[in-house]
């Protein structure tokens, strides 16, 4: 796994990310954010290749996702309780490079089967 650091330095200043759960994030002070979000909810998260392949300036990775529910879903104003349950999702992640930094980052996923794993489901 790499350290917080090595993974905003991987990124752009003006990094734009869009996630199916967090909507779009712009700059490394949101990605920095979505990275401690992330860990304090699932400190186990791990994130593995799966097969990836790339054209110009563009890269899609297809990977699996997996971690254990720990700590508290921050939804806006409503704090859902961590339920100790695991997850593993495949999901999709295209990215554009720009100076030999990630610019841009779409990701795809189950957001139903991943709700539904961690027993928030319905």
């Amino acid at each position: 796994m790499r350290s917080q650091e090595q993974f905003l330095d991987l990124h752009g200043e003006s990094i734009l990310l869009y996630d199916p759960t967090l909507g779009s994030l712009k700059a490394q002070p949101a990605l920095d954010k979505m990275w401690k979000g992330l860990f304090s909810m699932f400190p186990d998260y791990r994130i593995r290749k799966v097969r990836s392949f790339g054209q110009e300036d563009w890269v899609c990775l297809g990977v699996e996702e997996s971690g254990t529910l720990k700590g508290p879903i921050h939804a806006g104003p409503r704090e859902i309780p961590a339920t100790g349950k695991s997850f593993k999702i495949p999901s999709s992640i295209i990215a554009r490079i720009e100076h030999g930094r990630i610019g841009e980052v779409r990701i795809h996923f189950d957001v139903l089967g991943l709700m539904a794993q961690l027993g928030l489901g319905p």
